[in-house]
Formats: structure tokens, C-alpha cells, sequence
């Protein structure tokens, strides 16, 4: 018994706690299902996309954030599109080429018939298909709710996830654009600020360690500096709005112009 828990600690051996605690704790992995929805959603709010195009736009977007096959892709739109958040999507079909001539032959008739097969609106234009045959998706209602659920969500701990919800801001009012950065950058320098000095660590800390503490803060501090420009640009964006709403108000109730 003594001896399958000390296997058991090996193979298994508890998170170090302190400095030296590795790895870093400011690198929060999040859950990758949540990541994939959240992309694949805030895509095909977009466009309607089919498994192949999605999955290029996919690898696009996230880069080497997270690496997309067709294996966890499927999965991800299966699941969604049991949810009620993607659905196959209807495409009108292409105009049917016009009918062969009888050509009085039967290998004639046959080619016909074929061509005829696998024109657009017989097979291939089913709904849910493209023209080659592939199905395609598309966003529901229920999908956009749940997008600007994930959009919205308190929780900015996880940096893969908000660097895709970055991408898809677009989709926020300019108020919860803001929260959102502010939000972020609170907890980044939150982080800092928890971060020890890497002069300040135990010796047994060997300098390569100590260089990836340094840089990691480096890091979080070049975020904080982002972050900062968004919300300036944010705030100014606001700011111009508000003017101009203003100055329409003033033209048209017969004010100065």
C-alpha cells in the first residue's frame, strides 16, 4: 500500500507553492472548449462558413494559441449545433444547367443523366450544403446570446481565451468594451503587483529561472501598456460621439451651427 502511494506521488507530484512555484502563475490555460466556441461562434456570426473554410479561418485567428484539426473541430460544432447555437444553414441553389439534347445514343442519355445528377439543387444543393456538397453552418439566435455571454463573461483570467475575445469586441456596445479592458487590466496588475522580485527570490532559483520571472513581468507590464492604449482609444471614441450627438442637437433645435 506504502509503495502505490509513493508511485502514485511520483507520477502525480504536487504543484510547488512559492517562487519558485513553476509554472508561472500568471499563465492561465483556461478551458480550450471554451476558447474553440467562443471562436467558432464569433466567426459564423459573421458568415456562414463550411467545416473546411471555417477551420482555416479558425487557425488564422488563433495561430499558435491553439492548434485546430479537424478531430476537435467537429466535435466543437456537434456540440454546439446540439445546443441550439449553430445550425446547417439553407443555400439557394445554383441554376440547373440546361438539358442535354437527346442525343439518340444510350452512352449519350447516360452522360445526361449523370451531368444532370450532379447539378446544383439536386444532390448538392440540399440545406446545409454548399455547392460542392459541404455542409454549412451558420449562427443562431440562441448562438449570438451565447456569444456575448462569452464575450461579457466577469471572468478575464484565462489570456488565451481574452486574447479571441479581443477579436471579437467588435460585437460589444463601446460601454462593455471598456469593462471588459478595465477588467483585464485590473487583474494583470493585480498580478504584478503578487509577482516577487526575481532579485528578491531563493537562491536555489538558478539564473535561467530568474530570466523567465523578469521576462513574464516584462510581459504583464507590456500588456498593462495595451491595454491602456485600448481604453484611451475607447474613452476617446466616446468622447467624439458624445460631441457629435451634441452638436446635432444644437442644429437642429436652432442653435449655434
Amino acid at each position: 500500500m506504502v509503495g502505490s502511494r509513493r508511485t502514485r506521488a511520483a507520477m502525480h507530484p504536487r504543484p510547488a507553492s512559492g517562487p519558485s512555484a513553476w509554472p508561472p502563475t500568471h499563465i492561465s490555460q483556461g478551458r480550450p472548449s471554451t476558447m474553440i466556441d467562443l471562436a467558432i461562434l464569433g466567426l459564423l456570426a459573421d458568415h456562414d462558413l463550411h467545416g473546411y473554410e471555417l477551420r482555416k479561418r479558425l487557425a488564422d485567428l488563433l495561430g499558435m494559441r491553439l492548434a485546430i484539426s479537424f478531430g476537435s473541430l467537429y466535435p466543437a460544432l456537434g456540440r454546439l449545433e446540439r445546443a441550439g447555437h449553430v445550425k446547417a444553414v439553407t443555400h439557394l441553389a445554383s441554376p440547373a444547367p440546361p438539358a442535354a439534347p437527346a442525343s439518340g445514343s444510350l452512352v449519350g442519355e447516360l452522360a445526361a443523366f449523370r451531368a444532370q445528377r450532379r447539378a446544383p439543387g439536386t444532390r448538392a444543393g440540399r440545406a446545409g450544403t454548399g455547392g460542392r456538397g459541404k455542409k454549412v453552418y451558420g449562427i443562431t439566435d440562441a448562438g449570438r446570446h451565447r456569444l456575448h455571454e462569452l464575450l461579457v463573461d466577469r471572468d478575464v483570467s484565462d489570456d488565451r481565451t481574452f486574447a479571441v475575445r479581443v477579436a471579437f469586441c467588435d460585437h460589444l456596445t463601446p460601454a462593455e468594451r471598456l469593462t471588459l479592458f478595465e477588467r483585464r487590466r485590473d487583474e494583470l496588475v493585480r498580478r504584478r503587483d503578487e509577482r516577487p522580485e526575481a532579485s528578491g527570490s531563493p537562491r536555489r532559483v538558478n539564473r535561467y529561472l530568474r530570466s523567465l520571472l523578469e521576462r513574464d513581468t516584462e510581459a504583464i507590464t507590456a500588456d498593462v501598456a495595451w491595454l491602456d492604449r485600448l481604453i484611451d482609444a475607447e474613452r476617446a471614441a466616446d468622447s467624439d460621439e458624445t460631441n457629435e450627438n451634441t452638436d446635432t442637437t444644437h442644429t437642429d433645435s436652432g442653435g449655434p451651427r
